[in-house]
């Protein structure tokens, strides 16, 4: 049976009819089957939370359900369903109803309100080109109306589709932007502040300024003082950056906070992935041969489960582990099978081309050393790792420095300098 675009009732009927279901097999443990009659015949409109747990008895996606159906709703009942969708993260099937929405002009939502909805929209679905898109018609109507609150939503956003293009330094740029836009605004929601915070230090950790990252975890922390899965997502964020400072104490204290929020709100595959996590920002307490035991009972439940890019990336922390307790034999057989389990552009393999290179220079096979390198170089320049770009470009440096060959130090050294000011001038950030 082919589902043809009419009004939503109409469309939740064929696909009922579709899957064999009756109406009483379709309403049961949700709503009353008189409640699905009025529905299928266009004379009840069902809330957001019905339409997903019809979609879900259907086994459809929920955008399939909707999309190219003929809703003939009123505009703020289209409205709060888009709302309803977003805040349940079903971007794409909130796409249609807010297009709709801007295509029809008869009503008093505000045309930025359904612009920043649909920026958010394209943003969580990586559409970069229609979040730009977007965001020019915002950045008209906030320069238009002189409206200084929509100007630093503009800028907050331009610096998400720049992270989602790996220009960290451009999005860092429009971040910090909107951050000293808001500081001339004297009443605004401490939540608003918090989420420019956020991204704030997000940024400066992806470009390796760890220690302004840990301030802006901690200052949003303060503005936004509530528990749940976002706070327990901060602290473990905040045990990373102090990790990466070698601040194993503090790291450790806010390891354990974001354990006791986040072990009972996260799913069974976001509690693997937090436990790898945190098996590595405590690997110093808890010792190294622990660590590599309990991550290596991790890479099995993933490869138990089928999902070889984790099982790699548990792997590729096994060889580092290995590797800064000078186990060289067995810092190269888990980067091996990492490299078995990865894609050959996975960003992790930019730390297991690095862990290589250890291994090999250690074994004075200098050749195969700097060739591991180099592969590190590119991994981080392809994703945009500017941290790690300059880590693995000062270790080869300060190597060949050692062996006396200053003049191919410098010149790696200045290569690295052009290519950040290169990422720089893009949008016509000069230092």
């Amino acid at each position: 049976m082919r589902i043809v675009s009419t009004s939503l009732g109409q469309r939740i009927r064929q696909f009922r009819l579709k899957k064999g279901l009756t109406q009483i097999e379709l309403a049961r443990g949700l709503i009353t089957p008189s409640m699905v009659s009025q529905i299928e015949s266009d004379r009840a409109r069902p809330s957001y939370k019905v339409l997903e747990a019809i979609a879900v008895r259907l086994e459809i996606r929920l955008e399939d359900l909707i999309k190219g159906g003929n809703f003939d709703l009123e505009s703020s009942s289209r409205y709060k369903m888009a709302i309803s969708m977003i805040r349940a993260q079903e971007f794409q099937a909130a796409l249609p109803l807010l297009n709709a929405l801007l295509e029809n002009d008869q009503h008093r939502i505000p045309k930025e309100k359904l612009l920043l909805e649909l920026t958010q929209c394209h943003v969580e679905l990586g559409n970069v080109l229609e979040a730009e898109t977007v965001l020019h018609q915002l950045y008209q109507l906030s320069n238009t109306e002189r409206n200084d609150h929509l100007h630093v939503e503009v800028l907050l956003q331009l610096g998400k589709v720049a992270e989602l293009k790996n220009e960290y330094p451009i999005a860092l740029f429009h971040t910090s932007r909107a951050w000293d836009e808001l500081q001339k605004d004297g009443e605004v929601e401490a939540d608003f502040q918090a989420k420019i915070l956020m991204q704030l230090a997000t940024l400066h950790e992806r470009v390796g300024k760890v220690a302004e990252a840990a301030e802006y975890y901690e200052k949003a922390l303060l503005l936004n003082p509530y528990n749940g899965e976002d706070r327990g997502m901060t602290f473990l964020r905040l045990a990373e950056v102090y990790d990466r400072q070698k601040k194993f104490e503090q790291a450790g204290e806010y390891a354990i906070k974001a354990t006791v929020l986040l072990e009972e709100q996260v799913s069974k595959g976001q509690r693997r992935e937090m436990e790898h996590r945190l098996i590595m920002l405590q690997r110093k307490k808890s010792g190294w041969k622990v660590s590599v035991q309990k991550l290596l009972n991790l890479a099995e439940q993933h490869e138990q489960i089928g999902d070889k890019s984790k099982a790699g990336k548990v792997f590729a922390d096994i060889a580092f582990i290995c590797s800064e307790n000078g186990e060289i034999d067995e810092s190269w057989a888990y980067a091996e099978k990492a490299r078995m389990s990865l894609s050959d552009t996975s960003p992790t393999m930019g730390q297991v081309h690095r862990v290589l290179s250890f291994v090999y220079f250690h074994r004075g096979d200098e050749e195969k050393g700097k060739k591991h390198l180099d592969n590190a170089v590119k991994i981080y320049k392809r994703h945009g790792k500017f941290a790690e770009l300059e880590e693995v470009t000062l270790h080869m440096c300060r190597y060949l420095n050692e062996k006396g060959e200053h003049r191919e130090a410098f010149e790696r050294m200045e290569l690295f300098h052009t290519y950040m000011t290169g990422q720089l001038e893009q949008r016509g950030i000069v230092l």
